[in-house]
């Protein structure tokens, strides 16, 4: 009977660790219906743990407290960001203290308080019953659902990124603060709760219960908020490029006539030879376009263009061959504007450096087994040594660089599951992305 008693008790603890678990990382944007396996492994295990701890500790708290602990092993049995796991942690602790502790056991000890009915084995156990059947009904909703709080997407804008106009870090970091205190007041109240007065023990429930709800949906609120500065941003920064490629096709078209009245005279005069020098001059300018017209994102065209005419000031040529219009490209445009940007940027500074510009900067956009290549050459006299040392932050071969750019862009590239090196090859440098298409919603 001992022996069967141990076994329903460890089946209740891990159905109450699971429910937790799977509420918590449904709360934070990950799917149940994914989770609910892992979660299931790792809430046997801290199961039986409990029922080992039980032995010497007092139960009360032991469950909040294996929830914490089994934070590393989620974090790396999940692979999401650990902001995203803690919190979801949290929400777990917060569910159980709120919902198991405070509302399920609470009103059953109430109730059996105010009948003057002692707490035998049966009633324990008719109790833990009820309250595991209530746990796996609330689980079946909740995989069912996956209802979410904090949405994936929030976590997915990378809470360390380096532009503090879309990191979610200070947000994110506020959220898991709130949310400790708040497990902790839940869990001094549940603690407290058998030494209240039964009339003060009712109010006390109800207002922890209120004031964690109403505290919960604030920090939503103020992460929402936050998104919709993101956004916003955003949109900004893609009209800004927008208009500047607009406004490059706008001119081209105005001077178009300019050079029509241009050739005609030439023509009359029977000028041909010059005829066919200003024709040859109008195509080469009117490259600059055209090559970068394919490109599915205008603001991305834009900001080519615009390195172009910039390293053309400085004297150095940069050829784009385009082969992949970045149609089917997980990154947002942001994002994809962040790695080549800060990929061309690197290779300007690099060639500006250098006593004679002869070659120019090559930046290809290719397709490769359905995964996105781009590769930036320029000319470099880096030593091959100093190769491994690229992608470090504060790292940079030139004067007053902070070395944060290369950085930048792996972090990007290995958010979408791609990878990014470098090759040196006969004073060539070659930098190599490879993005998988298709592998993440695109957002703009």
């Amino acid at each position: 009977m001992a022996a069967f008693n141990h076994i329903m008790d460890i089946l209740v603890w891990s159905i109450q660790i699971f429910t937790g678990l799977l509420i918590g990382f449904s709360l934070v944007g990950l799917e149940a219906r994914r989770t609910s396996r892992k979660l299931l492994i790792i809430s046997l295990f801290f199961g039986v743990a409990y029922a080992a701890a039980a032995i010497l500790f007092s139960p009360t708290w032991l469950i909040p407290i294996l929830i914490i602990l089994a934070l590393p092993f989620l974090v790396r049995l999940m692979k999401v960001p650990v902001a995203q796991s803690t919190i979801a942690v949290l929400l777990a602790v917060i569910y159980n203290l709120a919902v198991v502790s405070l509302i399920e056991y609470n009103i059953f000890y109430l109730l059996l308080d105010a009948g003057n009915v002692s707490l035998d084995t049966g009633t324990k156990m008719s109790i833990n019953l009820f309250v595991s059947l209530n746990n796996i009904f609330i689980a079946m909703i909740v995989y069912s659902n996956s209802p979410v709080l904090f949405p994936k997407l929030l976590f997915e804008k990378s809470l360390d990124d380096d532009d503090p106009e879309i990191s979610f870090s200070g947000r994110a970091y506020s959220v898991i603060l709130i949310l400790f205190l708040l497990a902790v007041g839940l869990y001094y109240t549940v603690w407290e709760l058998p030494h209240i007065r039964l009339h003060y023990r009712w109010f006390i429930t109800l207002w922890s219960l209120t004031v964690t709800v109403a505290i919960i949906l604030f920090q939503r609120k103020l992460i929402l908020f936050k998104n919709e500065k993101v956004q916003l941003f955003l949109d900004r920064q893609y009209q800004k490029e927008l208009l500047t490629f607009f406004s490059m096709i706008r001119s081209q078209r105005h001077d178009f006539n300019f050079h029509l009245t241009a050739i005609y005279g030439l023509i009359q005069k029977k000028e041909y030879a010059a005829c066919e020098t200003y024709i040859k001059e109008m195509v080469k300018s009117a490259t600059v376009i055209n090559d970068l017209l394919p490109l599915h994102h205008p603001a991305t065209a834009a900001m080519l263009s615009t390195f172009k005419e910039r390293a053309a000031a400085k004297g150095i040529s940069i050829e784009y061959i385009i082969m992949n219009d970045l149609r089917n490209c997980p990154c947002s445009v942001y994002e994809i504007n962040k790695v080549l940007g800060n990929l061309i940027q690197n290779a300007l500074d690099e060639v500006e450096r250098l006593p004679e510009k002869n070659h120019p900067i090559i930046v290809e956009l290719n397709t490769e087994w359905n995964q996105l290549m781009i590769t930036v050459m320029n000319e470099t006299d880096l030593a091959g040594e100093k190769l491994g040392d690229l992608f470090e932050a504060g790292f940079s071969t030139k004067v007053h660089h902070e070395g944060l750019g290369l950085p930048a862009v792996k972090k990007i590239v290995e958010k979408y599951q791609g990878i990014v090196y470098p090759e040196l090859e006969e004073g060539f440098i070659h930098f190599h992305v490879s993005i998988p298409e298709g592998t993440t919603t695109k957002r703009g």
